[in-house]
């Protein structure tokens, strides 16, 4: 897939934080963007109002490719995000859904298949930058499920090439969650901002435009494998003092940033990215360029 002609692309979760904003992008690029997720998404130029999860997915799918005809490039990026919810609720929402997406597609598969899966399924570890080889074993629900929906994928790639993305934490305008989001409700409020661990524990995390460009340049690249699997990061080791001073200087707010000498939960963990450096093109945006981009975003 080297040519830049628009194509047919369906995004799960399209309704999501990232799905979004990709549907929006590539409908601005010229392709045709279907969006599959359980709330509409205006955003996309047809969007479906979809379970994945549900017993009678991979019938409603088929019928779909047979309305619509089989799209050129699925980006799956549906899913149940870390929080609360059992295993049985992740197992439904990122394991069945992925499970239904393939039988759908049995027959008649796209060229492209890109998954967004996450650094989670790493492991502890001391060797820093965690490589791809790295042991996959994340012991909690979400990155079990987003492990064991990776496999499945790969057993898909004899029909389709397949693209695994390990993204890190994202952040940006109309995310709720995440670390760098969460630094920006106190800077904004002009408050205190406590960090564990006195600031010291390494962290990767990346504006959302960084995997748009990052999984826009998946279409056009000609892949080495059928299957791959790609991390995706800021390349280098940023501990969340840094993040906390580069964001309050960017918003140019009053917040004092507080080291606290209490262990975080999480651990040190950055990511290599030169095998999506060599594939794909990757280059993140720098800490103070995403910031200044976070934070015209914030303004507007």
């Amino acid at each position: 897939m080297t040519d830049e002609a628009p194509r047919d692309i369906w995004i799960t979760g399209c309704a999501g934080f990232l799905g979004n904003r990709l549907a929006a992008h590539l409908a601005l690029l010229g392709h045709s963007v279907v969006g599959l997720s359980r709330r509409k998404c205006s955003i996309a130029g047809q969007s479906i109002a979809i379970d994945l999860a549900a017993d009678d997915t991979p019938e409603t799918l088929d019928e779909l490719t047979r309305d619509m005809g089989v799209p050129d490039v699925v980006v799956h990026a549906a899913s149940k995000q870390p929080g609360s919810g059992t295993l049985s609720d992740f197992i439904r929402s990122n394991v069945q859904s992925t499970t239904n997406l393939l039988e759908a597609f049995n027959q008649n598969p796209p060229r492209l298949i890109v998954y967004t899966s996450t650094q989670s399924v790493y492991s502890r570890t001391t060797s820093l930058p965690v490589k791809e080889t790295a042991p996959a074993c994340g012991s909690l629900p979400y990155s079990a499920t987003k492990r064991w929906s990776e496999q499945l994928l790969e057993t898909f790639s004899s029909q389709s090439d397949v693209i695994v993305l390990r993204l890190p934490s994202l952040y940006g305008e109309g995310q709720a969650d995440s670390f760098i989001d969460g630094l920006a409700r106190l800077a904004l409020r002009n408050e205190r901002i406590e960090l564990f661990s006195r600031g010291e524990l390494i962290r990767d995390a990346l504006h959302v435009n960084d995997v748009i460009g990052a999984i826009t340049s998946c279409l056009k690249r000609p892949l080495e494998n059928s299957f791959s699997v790609m991390n995706l990061g800021c390349g280098r080791p940023i501990k969340t003092y840094e993040y906390a001073r580069v964001l309050v200087r960017a918003l140019e707010t009053r917040s004092e940033i507080v080291p606290i000498n209490r262990p975080a939960s999480q651990f040190d963990l950055y990511a290599d990215i030169e095998q999506a450096r060599r594939c794909i093109g990757f280059e993140p945006m720098s800490l103070e360029q995403s910031m200044k981009v976070y934070t015209d975003e914030l303004r507007a």
